[in-house]
């Protein structure tokens, strides 16, 4: 697998059923969690596939402040989480399509295969396959595995040169490219603010973080203290930090990773019609059952209680990734003010006025995955001509005065088909 251009966030669902509440809130990286596949997957002309549309779509968790004191959210955003799922309308057990599900990540992975020979034994290559390189991204990347490369780094209190794979000097490489590139909108190094803010590992009780607590954050964090030795294919990289308190979270590239390297697996057995999606972040090759490209649709952001899920826009995709974040289904209220969990790493606070969603299209999962991170702090007119600049199709989903959602695209984002 090349990693010439590549390209979150782990969650975990926990029930609230004692307080009464039917959601579902999440956690990164559980003890399954994969996310694997970088840099842009090779375009296939030959491929099948039938109508279906997939359907992104989020849980929505809205929490003031008395109800943040009384529950203990366990999860931890980075920056601005992708949170999407994706939900396929088509019978799942149709004959033109060979479909494997699995949980991963704390969420939930899908890969659809079209073509011939849709058997059994396809079914457990493919299933060996997935399970084996989600497992790689998991000692990879993960938060909650104290084996992982992250997690030991994380842990190693020293400024010497901390020895990882290949795949996670790559990803952190990545990483640090798409900070230097936003001017610190991306930031894999927010863990810090993300917790002070409320939505880490420990939810936070009583009154906003002070100026000084936000500076104290934001003193043992940013791209500029880490630095990365990527190594080449089969040999290890290294990963050095100036802080030595200084900690990285990858998961809001790790699910769009997970997507490419189970992908790459799957165009190794020779495969070139399928969709892979975990938690919404989709690779999709080739055709669909029936012929032409992968159609997705897009959520509207809308309020489930009282609207539902609503389709903005379906998309057809052929050899290309995308990924969706948005900040509707994960805030919580204070003095009347919407605090969303999007941190901005520059400012320190969360965004406010942001986009409602980013959906961005990409070569693969990992780029897909990351920009729509950035998108969301940056916003419009800032994020979708950076992105442009780097050849990233990108769409926002902006709300007006009144509250209407006004739709914001770049030249590269393709044109879209409204239900």
């Amino acid at each position: 697998m090349r990693f010439d251009r590549i390209p979150s966030f782990q969650m975990k669902w926990a029930s609230l059923d004692e307080v009464g509440l039917a959601l579902s809130l999440f956690c990164p990286y559980p003890s399954q969690q994969p996310r694997t596949g970088l840099a842009p997957l090779p375009h296939h002309a030959h491929l099948t596939a039938s109508r279906r549309v997939q359907l992104i779509m989020a849980p929505r968790l809205a929490i003031d402040r008395h109800t943040l004191r009384m529950i203990a959210i366990s999860f931890v955003l980075l920056s601005a989480l992708t949170i999407h799922r994706l939900w396929f309308a088509d019978d799942p057990n149709a004959s033109d399509v060979l479909v494997i599900q699995g949980e991963t990540m704390g969420t939930t992975y899908e890969i659809r295969i079209a073509g011939e020979e849709l058997d059994e034994r396809l079914r457990l290559t493919v299933e060996q396959i997935a399970t084996k390189r989600l497992a790689e991204v998991d000692s990879w990347m993960s938060n909650w595995n104290p084996e992982s490369d992250v997690s030991r780094f994380n842990a190693a209190r020293t400024t010497d040169g901390f020895p990882v794979s290949y795949e996670t000097a790559a990803i952190t490489a990545y990483a640090v490219e798409l900070s230097k590139w936003s001017a610190g909108a991306f930031d894999i190094s927010v863990g810090p603010l993300v917790r002070l803010w409320g939505f880490g590992y420990h939810p936070r009780m009583g009154e906003a973080p002070t100026t000084e607590e936000i500076s104290d954050a934001m003193s043992r964090m940013g791209a500029r203290r880490l630095r990365v030795g990527r190594g080449a294919p089969n040999t290890n990289g290294f990963l050095r930090k100036s802080d030595p308190a200084l900690e990285i979270d990858l998961s809001a590239i790790a699910k769009g990773f997970g997507v490419d390297h189970v992908s790459d697996g799957l165009f190794k057995l020779e495969r070139f019609d399928f969709l892979v999606e975990i938690g919404g972040e989709v690779y999709a090759a080739g055709e669909r059952p029936g012929g032409g490209p992968w159609r997705l649709a897009i959520e509207k952001p809308t309020d489930l209680e009282f609207e539902g899920r609503v389709v903005q826009s379906i998309v057809e995709l052929q050899d290309q990734a995308m990924a969706t974040s948005g900040d509707y289904r994960i805030f919580y209220t204070e003095n009347e003010r919407r605090i969303s969990h999007t941190i901005d790493p520059r400012t320190g606070y969360p965004v406010e006025n942001g986009p409602a969603s980013a959906t961005v299209i990409a070569g693969s999962a990992t780029e897909a995955d990351a920009w729509a991170t950035t998108l969301m702090v940056l916003g419009d007119p800032e994020g979708l001509a950076l992105a442009e600049e780097w050849e990233i199709a990108a769409m926002l989903l902006v709300r007006g005065e009144d509250g209407e959602l006004i739709v914001r695209r770049n030249a590269l984002f393709p044109e879209t088909e409204i239900p």
